[in-house]
């Protein structure tokens, strides 16, 4: 026995060693505990001030190379200042206190919000024992609250299919059929019984059966009313409403006419204004207290300042029907950019209506330009000039590189036909030259040797940047003021003589690169982009009493793009090809020798001017909400 004890003893203690050294199964956790080594870097400082969480976690992730997402639904904005801590402890800090969850999938970790539990089963206060009815309820949809009873209670209950809304009451052991019909009659339901069945459909007028003729049912719960009227009084409808809904209505009249409506989910003010859309009467909220009377009554006339969100409020009258504005006063407020309207009470509504649909955000566009007149020349000279007098140009010097440029005088030959002693060389040769002799140059005599060639380009850039509204005209203008002096004489008389009165003045003249950009942006996203720019280029000012020549070159267009697309506007191409030929009569145009007789100048030039644009736009949330609607 004692052996059987001892070996009892034995396989105990080894079944519990057994349990403990068994390996423990970790609990489900939708955080996990050991984020692994990139986690443990220290963070010195991270500071921030009502941030969005999204951002902070971005900016941890991209600095500290880690896989971190956060859940679209998460919208919570931070203020911290941790120093020296471990990213490991600051997320989960940011985490927690946050009421977050953060999931592991592999290396990548996802901060998300935590999972919304199941609500709790309601639970209705519905008794019945022995044929006798006991609920309490507040606000309860009635088809749901008479299922239930119908369910505790084991009678066969019917709901008409337009009797709709809530129902509020408590009923504490009452006979079942004059409980349940007390109950009904006082949310506005009628209950009668065809055999063993109940049916429950709407009341009436006042509590007044509906008849085929006449439907009328308000029903006024948590401020809201549904309502479905046909063929009914108007008056009776407004009294109706005043009743149910416990407003203080004064009727200044009687208004006449019947209505057919049909509205759900409607407050107070909106319902009246519908119901008198049609008819002579407006209504008035003074206080707690609706006054409705006849719309030219100045007594129920009300003032409303309506601010505008997004529109000038200075265009905002050009926008509204005349028919409307002709029933109301209108007036401007700057200050606020707001329109104070004075009038009835339907007017102000459709007003109010019509300035909610205009008056929505604007598409800004940012317009990028680049302008590029690009210019080529090629000019060759070439030419012989003589003369006697004094030069063209008095500061010529003599040139050979690059281009030939030389000047001589008839002194400078003299001198030179001296020095060689050219008159004795010819004596010399005999013959025919002992005949020759050369005379002497005047001294005023010159002579001018010209050869040259000039090519060259110039590339002009501009890039102006400029922003506007969507529709408004955008103009970037630069350019320089040039002056040159007028002056005129006027004849002015005497008793003994005429004289000349002399007066000058400086007129401008000015030389611009401008540039007008219109945009006009669509519900799709599309730009529509008038284009005109103007370039004034200046030529030469011969002196300072002449103005300058100006050439000027203009493009308009019109041009469809999207966000970021660049269009290439060209075609301002100009090509100059001239060539002067100045010549001695007969031996200018002689073979050969006839070039020292001539003067050639040809000059080629081109410019081309072209211009991108690249329009960008900047969107607001609103703005794009308005336009996928």
């Amino acid at each position: 026995m004692s052996g059987r004890g001892s070996f009892y003893k034995l396989f105990i203690i080894w079944f519990l060693l057994l349990i403990k050294a068994a390996p423990a199964q970790p609990a489900a956790s939708v955080i996990d505990t050991s984020l692994g080594n990139p986690f443990a870097q220290i963070i010195e400082t991270l500071d921030f001030k009502n941030t969005d969480l999204k951002d902070i976690i971005r900016i941890l992730a991209t600095k500290y190379r880690i896989n971190v997402l956060v859940e679209d639904g998460v919208q919570q904005r931070l203020t911290l200042h941790l120093v020296n801590v471990r990213l490991e402890d600051a997320i989960r800090f940011i985490v927690e206190d946050n009421g977050l969850v953060l999931k592991r999938f592999g290396n990548i970790y996802k901060i998300q919000n935590p999972p919304e539990l199941p609500s709790p089963p309601k639970v209705w206060h519905v008794e019945y024992d022995a044929g006798l009815l006991s609920v309490d309820l507040q606000q309860e949809d009635l088809p749901e609250a008479i299922r239930q009873i119908s369910k505790v209670s084991g009678q066969t209950l019917l709901v008409d299919r337009q009797a709709r809304g809530t129902i509020s009451g408590r009923l504490h052991k009452v006979a079942f059929e004059e409980g349940l019909g007390e109950l009904l009659k006082i949310n506005g339901f009628i209950l009668s019984k065809v055999k063993s069945t109940y049916h429950i459909r709407r009341m009436g007028i006042s509590g007044e059966k509906n008849s085929p003729e006449h439907n009328f049912w308000i029903n006024v719960r948590q401020g809201k009313i549904d309502l479905d009227v046909a063929g009914a009084p108007l008056r009776q409808v407004l009294e109706e409403l005043s009743r149910q809904s416990s407003t203080n209505l004064l009727l200044l009249g009687s208004p006449q006419g019947t209505v057919n409506a049909r509205l759900n989910d409607v407050t107070l003010e909106e319902c009246l204004s519908l119901l008198l859309l049609e008819s002579d009467f407006t209504f008035k909220r003074s206080g707690d207290i609706y006054l409705v009377g006849d719309k030219n009554n100045k007594g129920l006339a009300t003032s409303r300042l309506i601010k505008l969100k997004h529109l000038k409020v200075d265009g905002i009258l050009e926008m509204l029907p005349g028919k409307v504005t002709q029933k109301a006063e209108l007036k401007i407020v700057k200050e606020h950019n707001a329109l104070l309207i004075n009038g009835a009470q339907d007017v102000i509504n459709d007003i109010a209506a019509i300035i909610r649909d205009v008056d929505h955000p604007i598409p800004q566009v940012f317009l990028e330009a680049l302008v590029v007149d690009f210019n080529t020349f090629d000019t060759r000279e070439l030419s012989v000039e003589m003369g006697v007098g004094a030069p063209p140009d008095s500061n010529i010097i003599d040139r050979y590189i690059p281009g030939l440029d030389l000047y001589r005088s008839g002194k400078d030959a003299n001198k030179f036909l001296a020095d060689i002693s050219i008159n004795d060389r010819l004596h010399r040769l005999g013959g025919f030259f002992s005949g020759i002799n050369i005379g002497r140059l005047p001294d005023d005599f010159y002579l001018r040797v010209k050869a040259l060639e000039t090519a060259g380009k110039a590339n002009i850039r501009s890039k102006p940047q400029i922003a506007t509204l969507n529709g408004h005209t955008a103009e970037l203008k630069i350019g320089e003021t040039r002056y040159f002096k007028l002056v005129s004489e006027i004849p002015l008389r005497d008793p003994s003589q005429i004289y000349l009165q002399t007066t000058e003045r400086f007129q401008t003249v000015e030389i611009n690169i401008s540039l007008k950009i219109t945009p006009w942006v669509s519900a799709s996203g599309e730009i529509t982009v008038e284009i005109d720019p103007e370039f004034n280029t200046p030529g030469d000012q011969l002196s300072p009493e002449v103005p300058p020549n100006v050439q000027s070159r203009t493009l308009h267009s019109t041009v469809r793009l999207r966000d970021g697309e660049t269009i290439v506007l060209g075609g301002l191409i100009q090509e100059i090809d001239s060539e002067s030929v100045s010549r001695l009569p007969i031996l200018g145009r002689l073979p050969l020798i006839g070039k020292l007789f001539s003067s050639r100048n040809h000059n080629k030039t081109k410019s081309e001017l072209i211009i991108y644009v690249t329009p960008h736009l900047t969107y607001s949330d609103e703005w794009m909400n308005n336009t996928s609607q």
